[in-house]
């Protein structure tokens, strides 16, 4: 592994060695740039920041891993994050997941890792927890076959894993050690650590684990636990309870093997909201000390939503890791007019205190029209402590 100063205020875990860790890039500016300690997290040593300037990519990028990390480097960009699985495919020569037929003559992640270290450049590899994307239709029939994804209140199924099997647990487990023990990555970043929406799980094991869990008594299931039910809230309550857990897991899995590991997670922007829809809690996972930062998807072209929701997020962190902000300006959620909107939202973020951001996405597009206008405006000098 290339080394580099960590760029960023970070409380080590008490696993951890308390020395400075090797790549990784976060800052957290302002009143929030002391960082708090919490019952996972120690503080044992506090290392320069520097702002963390990444990019969102494919499993692959044109024309070639090389050439996109060495004009990432050129204009002064510090990290790529890469999707390199879901939990039904993988990008990668994996030994756990099925390979993709596009990367049976390729490893994309070890032509990532080369080219990007190559280049200055950190990589984060981008794992789709518990979405099946893109996976083979036989692959997801597999899976329903066994019981193991999750079920709406229609009892139909959706190519997702249920995060009360224990299968699926170890499964993500499993792809955790492989990833950063076998790769040269600096970071693991968690994505689709969510349910698809509130009508999920309601399979007959999530109902048999709430109950012993929480001891509720449902007379009516699903109904009571839907929105609107006597059950409801607890019922949303224990369904966050069940992706923290699982994250919880994944982390302590990944650290024991690889105590430098970067860790992060792609949420949604929304959090109180989300929270309730999703089970997605991201503030818990902060308070916990689960993520060494935290980035929502703020994708929006709106000042003032842009804004809130920083707002209410910084807030929510309360300083106790970087907030790095996703940015959305290729993204399905909305279409900026161009490169000056990118460069004024980036400038909004760091009035905010942001430890960095992340663009959605690298594509010839970014790289043609985005990329050399932010090298000469928001990324125009090295990023620094």
């Amino acid at each position: 592994m290339y080394t580099k100063t960590l760029h960023w205020s970070v409380w080590l875990s008490s696993v951890a060695v308390t020395a400075t860790i090797i790549v990784g890039w976060w800052s957290v500016a302002g009143s929030d740039s002391t960082l708090s300690t919490n019952a996972s997290v120690v503080n044992s040593h506090e290392v320069k920041v520097v702002e963390l300037r990444g990019v969102w990519s494919g499993y692959q990028v044109k024309p070639d891993w090389d050439t996109a990390t060495q004009k990432l480097s050129a204009a002064n960009f510090n990290a790529v994050f890469p999707y390199v699985c879901s939990s039904g495919i993988a990008y990668y020569h994996s030994q756990v997941l099925p390979v993709s037929q596009f990367a049976q003559q390729h490893d994309y992640l070890a032509e990532a890792v080369s080219a990007a270290h190559k280049h200055n450049i950190a990589v984060h590899a981008r794992v789709l927890a518990l979405e099946m994307l893109f996976a083979a239709e036989q692959t997801k029939a597999a899976f329903a076959a066994a019981g193991r994804l999750m079920t709406n209140s229609q009892g139909e199924t959706a190519p997702w894993l249920c995060p009360t099997d224990p299968r699926n647990r170890q499964l993500l487990e499993r792809i955790v050690t492989e990833l950063v023990t076998h790769y040269d990555i600096d970071g693991l970043q968690f994505d689709y650590l969510r349910y698809p929406g509130r009508d999920y799980c309601l399979c007959q094991r999530c109902r048999r684990q709430f109950a012993a869990d929480t001891g509720a008594q449902i007379s009516q299931w699903p109904q009571d636990v839907l929105p609107g039910g006597p059950g409801a809230p607890q019922f949303n309550k224990w369904r966050q309870e069940q992706l923290t857990a699982l994250l919880s897991d994944l982390v302590a899995q990944a650290r024991a093997a690889r105590p430098d590991i970067v860790i992060s997670a792609a949420v949604f922007p929304r959090w109180a909201e989300h929270s309730a829809r999703f089970g997605q809690d991201a503030a818990r996972w902060v308070q916990l000390g689960l993520l060494d930062f935290v980035a929502p998807m703020n994708y929006t072209a709106d000042r003032l939503d842009f804004a809130t929701w920083l707002l209410t997020q910084r807030k929510a962190i309360g300083g106790r890791v970087p907030l790095v902000v996703g940015m959305g300006p290729l993204s399905d959620a909305c279409q900026f007019d161009g490169p000056e909107q990118l460069a004024e939202q980036i400038q909004i973020a760091r009035s905010f205190g942001a430890g960095g951001f992340i663009i959605f996405k690298y594509t010839d597009q970014f790289a043609q029209e985005y990329l050399p206008y932010l090298a000469e405006d928001a990324t125009a000098t090295l990023a620094s402590p």
